[in-house]
């Protein structure tokens, strides 16, 4: 599987579904505790749910977790996870830096460990969707070359940006002029 060292005792590693779990439950609550999203109020028969799991068969899709390590703790310091929308779109659904380590610019070397490891896979597009709010994301996303494409509100999450990368130069100038940007 995939590795990357970055020095200083810090490396980012491809890791199994489990792995990212229990990453993630040592430190999603804490992570996401400034998060206001609605709880769902409407309910889903078991018939639609089992649809709905079909149809998000992890053996379909392609998929990417990523942990980010540091020699001196027990569990992941940082995650990443996001699926193939399509054959040549990545979606960046949960990338975090726990709060011990942020300010470092972590979240920016694994930002590129992961676009280049997906560049490697042959995709050409990465979307992801933030609250507006999200600095320590925003910041680092814009300098590494995405741009804001879009806003929505959401009937959880509420209102987010979405943001688009492109690795082919042409294509991002493409896509800026047209929604009228001049890059």
């Amino acid at each position: 599987m995939f590795t990357k060292d970055l020095g200083n005792g810090f490396y980012i590693k491809e890791i199994e579904r489990e792995e990212l779990w229990s990453i993630q439950d040592a430190h999603y609550d804490r992570i996401f505790a400034n998060r206001a999203s609605a709880k769902p109020t409407w309910v889903v028969s078991e018939d639609h749910q089992k649809k709905i799991q079909e149809r998000n068969n992890e053996q379909k899709r392609w998929q990417l977790r990523l942990g980010l390590f540091h020699k001196d703790e027990a569990v992941g310091i940082g995650w990443h996870t996001g699926y193939a929308v399509d054959p040549e779109t990545y979606y960046m659904q949960n990338s975090v830096v726990i709060e011990a380590y942020q300010k470092q610019g972590l979240y920016s070397e694994m930002l590129t460990v992961l676009l280049e490891r997906l560049q490697q896979e042959g995709f050409q597009v990465v979307t992801s969707t933030h609250h507006p709010n999200n600095a320590g994301i925003l910041i680092p996303k814009l300098k590494q070359g995405f741009i804001i494409t879009s806003t929505q509100f959401h009937e959880r999450f509420r209102f987010l940006v979405e943001m688009k990368y492109f690795f082919n130069e042409n294509r991002r100038k493409a896509y800026a002029q047209a929604i009228g940007l001049d890059l």
